[in-house]
């Protein structure tokens, strides 16, 4: 596919004379990253991911009190949002929840009484268990 794009751009160069193009590099986003949210991704997610993400520590710290390690839930709550999204191969969304189950696992394994963010952790993992079910 590449070849062909810059095979393509070498006789576009050809026909235009001296003007000189190069192919552009494809990067391929790591959708199994869910450190690096777009705002559209940011959206949806509750309001201690939001501060999060958008770098408002000091409202994080206030509404995550408690909870060492919740921005690791904020990362899986993006990845398991990613994995609804059905325009994903079934391959690939299949790797992104695993990434999604380790960031949630991670909160999970160290939840202590005094963090209020508990049945959100358990409704994550809820939705893996759901969505590990349907993309077998």
């Amino acid at each position: 596919m590449r070849r062909g794009i810059s095979t393509f751009l070498a006789a576009l160069c050809v026909g235009l004379g001296s003007i000189s193009l190069s192919a552009p590099t494809l990067a391929r986003e790591d959708l199994g990253n869910g450190w690096g949210p777009n705002a559209l991704e940011i959206s949806p997610l509750p309001n201690y991911c939001q501060a999060f993400f958008s770098k408002n520590h000091k409202v994080f710290d206030t509404l995550s009190r408690g909870c060492d390690g919740v921005h690791h839930l904020c990362a899986g709550k993006v990845l398991i949002n990613r994995v609804m999204n059905v325009s994903i191969p079934k391959g690939e969304r299949r790797r992104i929840l695993g990434q999604a189950k380790i960031e949630v696992n991670y909160l999970a394994s160290r939840l202590t009484p005094t963090c209020k963010l508990g049945e959100d952790v358990r409704t994550a993992e809820s939705q893996i268990r759901m969505l590990e079910t349907l993309l077998k």
